[in-house]
């Protein structure tokens, strides 16, 4: 296993692209599946229960695509937002749907919210943050400078900050930095 930041980036790259749209859907559903079923991470234990709002990321084309959990929670009406950029850095706005009419594509080729409704990241308390590789114990291999970086230094400090990750993104140790945040836990794909 490499063991530089830079290393480690360019691997877990490979091996996700590497996946096939088969193999994606079917490690995303099952990613999906378990965040459903586990509404205790997040404290709750109904996602009716959320009163609070959830911060979401909206796949690129090689990453965890969690499609299938928002839509649960939109059904359930719950307070979702994902990032969007607003010209000079990335807010947190509410999503609606995940149709044409309730997204558009970001300057990073990413689907973003069209709501105005903006809501601060000290507002929200339950977070899925995407990355490249994890820990067991939550440490994650962060930008610095990436959006999630930027928005998970503002949340609460009681927040609720889960990693999603294919079983083979989850390593022994990562060379961390003071702003890599650590998660409270970490779900992977593994049928476990």
């Amino acid at each position: 296993m490499p063991s530089g930041k830079d290393e480690i980036r360019c691997e877990m790259r490979a091996r996700r692209k590497a996946l096939s749209a088969a193999e994606r859907a079917e490690l995303s559903a099952i990613i999906c599946a378990k965040l459903a079923r586990r509404a205790d991470l997040f404290g709750v234990t109904d996602p009716l229960d959320f009163g609070f709002p959830i911060a979401v990321y909206l796949a690129s084309p090689d990453e965890i695509d969690i499609r299938a959990y928002i839509e649960r929670l939109l059904w359930y009406r719950c307070k979702v937002v994902a990032p969007r950029w607003n010209g000079e850095t990335y807010e947190l706005a509410f999503l609606k749907g995940l149709d044409a009419r309730h997204l558009r594509r970001g300057p990073m080729g990413i689907m973003e919210p069209v709501d105005a409704e903006i809501v601060p990241a000290k507002e929200v308390y339950g977070w899925i943050v995407p990355g490249l590789a994890f820990t067991r114990d939550g440490r994650r291999l962060g930008y610095g400078g990436g959006w999630y970086d930027r928005l998970l230094a503002d949340a609460p400090k009681d927040a609720v900050k889960l990693g999603v990750a294919h079983s083979f993104q989850i390593v022994e140790d990562l060379p961390t930095e003071p702003h890599d945040i650590r998660l409270a836990a970490v779900v992977d794909d593994s049928l476990v």
